[in-house]
């Protein structure tokens, strides 16, 4: 027969070499040899028998070209230690360097317990430990076969507790809360399994409890959201808290629960809430008073004025108190007219008497909404009052930013912080408003039309270049109510749109004049209905079916 040469790849530290050619005449691995060395691999738990005892160790024969050699010392207390018996063990190296094959007993017991416990978290099984000793935040905790777990101090017992050393040293059941095989961390909870012994004494317990019920306990921690109050604590029934809930505290506004209470105190509450399923108790102080807010509509109308006392005072706003009980929220928005960059503490004061108008209640949540600027007159309304459009005014120049100019008004009884602004277009009809801009500086004398005004934004429009020619004027004595016109869309505002009719004429179409669906484009042309005329307004409306030109 002709001399020929067969590849194969032979398995060596759990991978594979180069490729090795076998001549004919070069012995090999036999063919079973050589399966038994692709299914035993490095890492695993392996099945082996004992082919002898020495007096230090034992030979494993895995079915692999070597033996493997354990230690005495690492065998377990309940390992078979004959001729013949079985034992799994952990495959180290298949062939070191001096062609040995490396098991560990101590890691295959390791790896089996993993797995039991790996089974326990699963099914939520108790497990037994040894409480070894503290570290900070809770303790550790022996489960055997050298594996430890942490025990959190939180999960210690059923109540908190700050000092639970004498349990060191004992033998306790735990239930495995967390495992992560890769890092070796194991997170147990003694807590979980007095919960369960507890849990048919606990539901017994709160079975006998009814809504309603007034009870008295000891307050046990304080949280931003509300007090945990023990209400019942025994070796049969384990303990049993409830939870005042911050809103619950007080028919007021409560900041933060220690303002009210402190640990240890006790109080008596009220039984609001009882789940069962999951041995939760709600309670209740302020429900132990007649509530305040009951027919508050009544005693409080919306837009009705009444006095109050500021109790608070936060970033957005104050918070007043009409009756004990019943307080409401001014937003920074709702306490003057005239912004300011001044904190709130500055315009009011803790305990200062205030006159506020009631804008809107919440029933449901006990809230209200309220409003101090409300209660005197908007002095931008006022300057209307006196001066509607088409008046003319006189004032002075505070400041020129070249696309528009700023005016104060010379008449005392306008509020100095009522301001009007003429825009560069209306200042002449013969000059173009770039140049005639720069004719104005500050401190100059003018006088000028109020053309249009925006009580709610605060805002005045005024021009000069009206009181020679106002084309409104002129538009008012050329159209009747009902007469329909073509405007184009300039600017939209909270009020309702701003529109430009012919020969340069800007007439706001009120909100409420204007489709609710229906949304506008800027330059988009529409078509408007007339609905009014007044002395200096034209009142239209774009409430049309195919407005759009």
């Amino acid at each position: 027969m002709a001399n020929t040469s067969s590849t194969i790849r032979r398995l060596s530290s759990n991978r594979f070499i180069d490729e090795i050619l076998f001549e004919d005449n070069v012995d090999i691995l036999d063919e079973e040899s050589f399966l038994n060395n692709i299914r035993v691999k490095e890492g695993n738990v392996e099945e082996g028998i004992i082919t002898r005892i020495n007096a230090n160790d034992i030979v494993v024969d895995l079915g692999l070209k070597s033996d493997g050699r354990i230690l005495i010392k690492e065998l377990g207390a309940n390992d078979e230690i004959t001729v013949g018996a079985k034992i799994n063990v952990y495959v180290d190296r298949i062939e070191d360097y001096s062609g040995n094959v490396v098991l560990s007993r101590e890691k295959a017991i390791r790896v089996e317990k993993w797995n039991r416990l790996t089974e326990d978290a699963a099914t939520q099984s108790e497990v037994h430990g040894v409480i070894k000793r503290s570290i900070k935040c809770g303790f550790i905790v022996d489960l055997g076969d050298g594996i430890s777990a942490f025990l959190p101090l939180s999960h210690v017992d059923s109540k908190q507790t700050k000092d639970a050393d004498h349990l060191i040293g004992t033998d306790q059941k735990f239930i495995i809360l967390k495992m992560d095989k890769e890092q070796g961390n194991i997170v147990v909870s003694r807590k979980f399994v007095l919960a369960k012994l507890h849990a048919g004494e606990k539901a017994k317990f709160l079975e006998s409890l009814n809504e309603g019920d007034i009870i008295e306990g000891k307050i046990k921690s304080i949280t931003n959201y509300g007090v945990f109050v023990g209400i019942h604590e025994s070796e049969e029934v384990g303990v049993i808290d409830g939870l005042l809930h911050i809103t619950d505290i007080s028919w007021t506004r409560v900041s933060h629960p220690s303002a009210v209470f402190s640990c240890g105190q006790n109080i008596k509450t009220k039984i609001i809430k009882i789940d069962q399923e999951n041995s939760r108790v709600s309670l209740s102080v302020k429900q132990m008073e007649a509530n305040p807010w009951r027919d508050i509509e009544l005693r409080y109308p919306i837009r009705s004025m009444h006095k109050g006392h500021v109790t608070s005072i936060e970033d957005y706003g104050l918070f007043v108190e009409l009756e004990p009980g019943v307080e409401g929220l001014v937003h920074s928005s709702e306490i003057a007219w005239i912004r300011s960059n001044l904190p709130i503490s500055s315009l009011v004061a803790r305990g200062q008497e205030v006159d506020v108008m009631i804008l809107d209640i919440d029933l449901p949540k006990n809230r209200m909404s309220l409003s101090i600027k409300e209660c005197t007159e908007n002095p931008w309304q006022k300057f209307i009052y006196k001066y509607p459009p088409g008046s003319i005014i006189s004032g002075e120049v505070k400041s020129n930013t070249g696309s528009f100019i700023s005016i104060v008004f010379t008449d005392n009884e306008i509020d100095k912080n009522v301001e009007g602004v003429i825009y560069a277009k209306d200042l002449s009809w013969s000059n173009s408003g770039v140049d005639e801009i720069k004719k104005y500086h500050i401190g100059n004398q003018v006088k000028a039309k109020v053309i249009r005004a925006n009580v709610n934004r605060g805002k005045i429009y005024l021009g000069i270049r009206q009181i020679e020619y106002d084309p409104l004027e002129e538009l008012i004595k050329k159209v009747s109510v009902g007469d329909k016109m073509q405007v184009t869309v300039s600017k939209k505002e909270d009020s309702g749109l701003i529109v430009e009719a012919a020969d340069d004429v800007s007439i706001l179409i009120e909100q409420e004049n204007l489709p609710g669906n229906r949304k506008f484009a800027i330059s988009e042309k529409i078509e408007v209905k007339i609905l009014g005329i007044e002395k200096y307004k034209i009142v239209l409306s774009a409430n049309l079916d195919g407005d759009k030109i």
